[in-house]
């Protein structure tokens, strides 16, 4: 989930080290075992904490939050769950404790993060694989929540597989209307031998360009975020994604929620979105009409406005 793209491996750079002791920067010790790293940026009286997707990615793609929200009166903050770039890279013992990668555990951290800002309530916000954290923290914290933002994701395991099929299937269709592959689908859905890494390439390029981020170029935050993804904790933590039941928890969530996601989000369509809002007791949903899953990255002119304010009338 996140960002379906290739990666590097964990080594640290310039941008690792600008960050490490950066203004509003709090490293926090977990379980007393390991700290993970958080900003603090801005400084109203409204405090989000921003949990990002992959498994295993870092918080810098969600720097864009800081142009729209701080000067709304909203504090936000990052931080890069275990084994993300910027928190306590994981020893080999750590990376073999299965116990340490599950949903559930991390679910705990984000309270020991939330008392470690020393914040009494605040709005969790979740993106992608994040949102299942969001969700899954607010059903067991829902008394130091102030509403849920659920962005871009699918709870339930059969819609996800279903929304991922289809974009796939779509991403067939374009690809046989471009001249040079027309050859290579021909005998790919005929069963016949064909050169497989040009159909991936090509592929990965389109899925992302219609169905994850639809923009051309990335932005710079976006390309750290790619750079910096930890693949080897995201393969830890992966068999856990869906290891809570989030069907029983939606129902038990009374406190105000803001479902929403691209049109052309991967992961979850329109018409699953609406279905999901209404099995919370309190949630309205907002379809952002021109983004896919980043949606806030392509269309952050329709995604901030209705973000701000749900947080600011909850």
């Amino acid at each position: 989930m996140g960002l379906p793209l290739i990666g590097a491996c964990q080594v640290k750079d310039s941008t690792y080290f600008k960050k490490e002791n950066a203004k509003g920067v709090k490293k926090i010790l977990i379980d007393g075992k390991f700290w993970v790293w958080t900003q603090k940026i801005g400084d109203g009286k409204i405090n989000v904490l921003l949990l990002h997707g992959g498994p295993g990615q870092s918080h810098e793609y969600f720097e864009i939050f800081s142009r729209y929200l701080p000067n709304q009166g909203i504090t936000i903050y990052y931080y890069d769950q275990f084994g993300s770039y910027f928190s306590q890279t994981p020893t080999p013992k750590q990376l073999n404790d299965t116990a340490i990668w599950k949903v559930h555990r991390y679910v705990d951290e984000i309270e020991q993060v939330r008392k470690g800002l020393h914040l009494e309530k605040l709005f969790i916000y979740g993106h992608s694989y994040g949102a299942l954290l969001a969700l899954a923290y607010t059903f067991k914290y829902q008394n130091h929540v102030n509403g849920l933002i659920f962005s871009d994701m699918n709870p339930y395991p059969s819609g996800f597989d279903k929304s991922i099929t289809r974009a796939n299937k779509k991403t067939d269709s374009i690809m046989n209307t471009i001249e040079q592959y027309r050859g290579l689908m021909r005998n790919k859905d005929k069963g016949l031998s064909y050169d497989t890494a040009s159909y991936q390439n090509e592929f990965e390029k389109i899925f992302t360009r219609n169905f994850v981020i639809r923009l051309d170029t990335l932005p710079d935050e976006m390309e750290r975020t790619k750079k910096h993804k930890n693949f080897e904790v995201a393969q830890k933590i992966g068999p856990s994604t869906f290891s809570l039941n989030y069907a029983e928890m939606i129902k038990k969530i009374t406190i105000p929620v803001l479902l929403i996601s691209g049109r052309y989000d991967f992961i979850i369509s329109p018409q699953q979105l609406k279905s999901l809002s209404q099995n919370f007791e309190n949630a309205q949903y907002y379809v952002v009409p021109n983004g896919a899953h980043i949606c806030f990255a392509d269309d952050p002119k329709n995604y901030f406005p209705p973000l701000i304010k749900f947080i600011k009338s909850n």
